[in-house]
């Protein structure tokens, strides 16, 4: 009875989220235009200047279950200052570029990581970067994306359906994208990587 009650409200839950994403998709689709081409300057950058290598004490090593941990830890860290300052930023229209420029900041770094990645570890970065950085990566970007998409849409329109719902909505968010953070330091540790910034 109660995984049927649990069922019952999840699925009432992406319904509603699906249908405020619907009404948001002019929002979405201009920060993920942003977000994409920020991503692609990270990639440019680097390639102008393969130099601009950090070096190699801003390694995160996932060759041990302490540094697994620590990374996992570190990355969650910086998502939820990102969930945070989103968040912030959403409540005035006339901070909304600087949002954008949030999360447009992490497709910049994910552009950046992957070119470094591909560079100095050789075949086994681009596997790194294809198989696990950059789907993992470019779902928590998603998620970014929609959360401040819906965050920053008229609250009457968008959350209509309750004010508590609105922090339901930032909570069941950040859970996802932590889980995902989960998933790719669990396979970055599965096949012992090294990944260069904590984005």
């Amino acid at each position: 009875m109660n995984n049927f009650k649990s069922k019952s409200i999840l699925s009432r839950f992406k319904m509603n989220i699906g249908s405020k994403c619907a009404e948001c998709k002019g929002r979405i689709w201009l920060i993920s235009i942003i977000v994409l081409l920020c991503f692609v300057a990270g990639i440019i950058l680097f390639s102008s200047n393969p130099y601009s290598y950090p070096g190699d004490e801003y390694l995160l090593s996932y060759k041990g279950a302490g540094d697994g941990f620590g990374a996992f830890f570190s990355r969650s860290f910086s998502i939820t200052i990102v969930t945070g300052l989103i968040f912030v930023l959403s409540l005035s229209k006339w901070v909304f570029p600087l949002g954008i420029a949030v999360i447009g900041f992490r497709g910049y770094l994910l552009g950046f990581n992957i070119s470094i990645l591909c560079s100095r570890f050789g075949l086994s970065g681009v596997i790194d970067a294809v198989f696990i950085v950059i789907p993992c990566q470019l779902c928590m970007l998603l998620g970014f994306i929609l959360l401040y998409a819906l965050l920053t849409r008229s609250r009457s329109l968008c959350f209509g359906f309750g004010r508590g719902n609105l922090f339901k909505t930032l909570l069941m968010f950040y859970l996802i994208i932590i889980f995902i953070n989960l998933i790719e330091t669990i396979l970055l540790f599965v096949f012992s990587s090294s990944v260069i910034l904590v984005i």
